[in-house]
């Protein structure tokens, strides 16, 4: 049941463009969460595009026209902190590169970038967070929803090893909670 906000310029991605992200980066995100991919969880997922006025873009400092010659995303990946460890929330930033690359594609430019090799070049300019909700903090249909029960409706508890990981994960943060 994660949300995935994608913030950027304006008109910055055509509408089929639009179209063919958002499932992409449901499954990047659905892939690391509930594994396996259920309709149910795809159902649950919620993608929304925050097209921001032009005027009130300023990448790198710069006036706001600057990005058409230079394109920027914030994405914004909410979902339960006890689904993920690093080796997933590393998994879910390439998927979400490798989506934005299919949608598009790849223009052969290349970088180093801090000592990070990036390929295609504009991808520099693609900015993924992990925002992770705290055991206790996510809600749905009025009530707050906990981790076991969100595995529940999308199918996480299927997988016995990956339920498993998601019961010792959670374990883990509720333990750690002050309150």
């Amino acid at each position: 049941m994660p949300l995935i906000r994608i913030n950027c310029p304006e008109n910055s991605f055509t509408a089929e463009q639009k179209a063919k992200l958002a499932p992409l980066l449901i499954d990047a995100l659905m892939r690391q969460e509930v594994d396996p991919v259920t309709e149910a969880g795809k159902e649950g997922t919620l993608c929304i595009f925050n097209e921001i006025a032009t005027d009130n873009c300023f990448p790198g400092g710069q006036g706001p026209d600057l990005h058409t010659a230079r394109p920027f995303w914030v994405v914004e990946l909410f979902a339960d902190a006890g689904f993920f460890n690093q080796k997933r929330r590393d998994a879910a930033q390439l998927g979400v590169g490798k989506a934005f690359v299919t949608v598009l594609g790849d223009d052969g430019s290349r970088l180093d970038w801090g000592g990070q090799h990036v390929a295609p070049a504009y991808l520099k300019n693609l900015y993924c967070l992990m925002i992770e909700i705290p055991e206790g903090n996510w809600g749905a249909a009025g009530h707050t929803v906990s981790a076991m029960d969100i595995a529940a409706i999308a199918g996480t508890d299927k997988n016995a090893g990956r339920f498993k990981e998601l019961q010792e994960n959670t374990a883990k943060l509720k333990a750690a909670r002050v309150s």
